[in-house]
């Protein structure tokens, strides 16, 4: 109920504002320098997106966040994400949330991931090949139907929901048939041709796990789930090493290198401004707004590796990969319960297929892995992250 009333979407539609709850805006045009980016659609208005290199990396993850955070919340885990893997990370943000301007919906949202996909393999020229597509609950919509369309490098869902429709229907009953359909995973998921990794916790009470598990069973491509007993919904993805490093690593073999750097043109970059702008601000369909008595000017350079401009004020929390992994175990069922299809030979060591699993040792490769700045924003387990 108090993501309804707090809400700060424009529509007053209770289904609508409970789906896409729309927080205020935790930054503006100047909180990430030489990191946010204005992508274009097709109808004249602009994307924002955090954009964060790694130098030769050979992939580029395009990640849309979960419903009740901005590009702001999500920063921190994205700057991790880009150099525990060593990535390319971009990651868009939703009509109405932030500093993007219009109504939170299935089609503005869609319009918003078609004009970022097309930025990517057009602008950047990044083949579809060196593209890995990361939704988180509500992001696993737009990321499920690009993906339909896109034969890429890698799929990644978090808790990913059957439809709409469906998650209504659990919740209350036959009351959900006046609820319009929107984001129907459950008919798009066998077009998927690219790998498929599924992470969906035994404990999310939100999105329960037979959605992901009855996507992955309709999947026919080569896939992987992985079911942590201890993960609810809102629970971090980088609390346990067995939750996302592991699986993403082994599933994907990350990290990997190309000598091709990704040039972003200066025009693609917000206007700098003399004046901090007021905060909330937004910007306009057709450009951004300049703040009140602000000479706008032209960005000259594009990003490059290492820039880290985090703004972490006000209750930031550090938070460590635990080394002490959970057991993972095949799909017979037991904790943190991995099923894994058509992969590269046997599983990776530690997994095993019986009753009885074992202690998945800290890889290696992953201990060298740097982390520049491992401070993320605290999780708000009352909120709903759908």
């Amino acid at each position: 109920m108090w993501n309804l009333l707090s809400s700060s979407s424009t529509s007053w539609n209770p289904v609508e504002r409970m789906i896409f709850p729309s927080p205020r805006a935790s930054y503006d045009l100047t909180s990430y320098p030489d990191e946010l980016l204005l992508v274009p659609r097709e109808d004249g208005g602009k994307v924002p997106c955090i954009f964060l290199p790694f130098r030769h990396a050979r992939f580029l993850v395009i990640y849309f966040h979960a419903n009740a955070e901005d590009l702001g919340l999500c920063y921190p885990f994205c700057k991790i994400m880009r150099d525990l893997f060593q990535v390319h990370v971009m990651a868009m943000e939703y009509p109405g949330y932030g500093i993007c301007p219009g109504k939170a919906d299935e089609a503005g949202i869609m319009a918003n991931a078609e004009a970022v996909m097309r930025f990517a393999t057009e602008t950047l020229a990044w083949p579809c090949d060196g593209i890995k597509l990361f939704g988180r609950s509500l992001g696993t919509g737009p990321c499920v139907a690009l993906a339909a369309q896109y034969e890429v490098a890698g799929v990644i869902l978090i808790s990913p929901f059957t439809s709409i429709r469906n998650l209504f229907q659990a919740q209350v009953g036959s009351l959900a048939e006046v609820v319009n359909e929107r984001f129907p995973n459950i008919e798009l998921i066998d077009k998927l041709k690219s790998p498929t990794l599924i992470i969906h916790g035994q404990k999310d009470t939100l999105v329960p796990t037979e959605h992901g598990k009855e996507l992955y069973a309709l999947l026919k491509t080569r896939k992987m789930m992985v079911c942590p007993a201890a993960m609810s919904h809102n629970t971090s993805l980088l609390k346990n090493i067995g939750t996302l490093v592991l699986p993403m690593t082994q599933f994907f073999s990350l990290p990997d290198y190309t000598f091709e750097d990704i040039e972003v043109p200066p025009w693609a970059f917000p206007r700098t401004a003399t004046s901090k702008p007021a905060a909330n601000c937004r910007i306009s369909l057709g450009e951004e707004v300049p703040p009140p008595g602000g000479a706008a000017t032209d960005r000259l350079s594009a990003p490059t590796s290492g820039l880290l401009a985090a703004d972490c004020s006000g209750g930031a929390a550090t938070e460590r990969l635990s080394g002490d992994s959970s057991p993972w175990r095949s799909s017979s069922g037991g904790s943190n319960a991995t099923a894994r299809e058509g992969g590269d030979g046997p599983p990776p060591k530690g997994v095993v297929s019986g009753l009885q699993a074992t202690q998945v040792p800290h890889p290696a490769a992953a201990t060298a892995l740097p982390v520049r700045d491992a401070s993320v924003q605290p999780v708000d387990e009352k909120q709903s992250y759908l």
